[in-house]
């Protein structure tokens, strides 16, 4: 089979940026196909003949509204809905059907049911926890934060060593905050599942990883086994 030279220079791990509603997300294109059968994928696989959009002051243009959109995101990347709040979880069903994300509408249907059945008095928001590191704002569960709880990250989260915080009084740890985007993904993950990042980063990540006394989560990178873009085989780092 031959490709284009177009496709045969795009990867799993090429970072694309969005400019939703005029607010910019940068994220994989390994996250935006995640779930395949999704517009959102076939806009952005190489070998699908959708196109993504206009491409503005490089990244490419979506006319949806940035807020339920940033919780689509969050569920590509970690198959987790970080919200119960009803009103989000009907903005969330409103772009799940609009991108075709089938899996992601059931799940809001199931939660939007759930609270149907549940009294209105004991219905309690997501846990959200925000947390700076190096500059930038990272919010999660504190359950997920805190999913091994030997942890230094679990410690620092709990209070149980020394903590510090920013002028908004938001927990600070002075790390490099692109290699730990790559440590929160792993927790939001199965355990038993090796979490991708880029080559040129995966040492880095691995030092955090140590640093923060994670050792039970595990990373790999990716490899290009041809030309063919999504053929690729995970080698996995200890």
């Amino acid at each position: 089979m031959t490709l284009c030279v177009k496709c045969s220079k795009m990867t799993l791990n090429d970072i694309i940026s969005l400019d939703v509603g005029g607010t910019r997300f940068d994220t994989t294109r390994q996250t935006l196909l995640r779930d395949p059968n999704s517009m959102i994928a076939k806009m952005f696989d190489p070998s699908s003949a959708m196109q993504p959009g206009v491409l503005r002051n490089g990244a490419y243009f979506i006319d949806r509204d940035p807020e339920p959109f940033k919780l689509v995101l969050n569920y590509l990347r970690s198959s987790v809905l970080l919200t119960s709040s009803p009103s989000e979880l009907q903005a969330v069903l409103c772009e799940a059907r609009y991108f075709s994300l089938l899996g992601l509408e059931e799940l809001v249907l199931q939660r939007l049911e759930e609270k149907e059945d549940k009294p209105e008095e004991v219905l309690e928001e997501y846990d959200v926890f925000s947390l700076n590191v190096g500059g930038r704002l990272f919010q999660s569960s504190k359950e997920t934060l805190c999913k091994y709880s030997t942890s230094k990250l679990a410690m620092y989260v709990e209070g149980k060593l020394k903590q510090n915080f920013d002028s908004n009084g938001i927990l600070f740890i002075d790390e490099d905050p692109q290699d730990f985007e790559y440590i929160l993904r792993a927790l939001r993950n199965a355990s038993n599942v090796p979490t991708a990042v880029p080559k040129e980063h995966i040492d880095n990540v691995l030092n955090l990883r140590d640093n923060l006394e994670i050792r039970e989560i595990k990373f790999g990178y990716r490899e290009q086994s041809n030309s063919f873009v999504s053929e690729y085989f995970l080698s996995v780092c200890r």
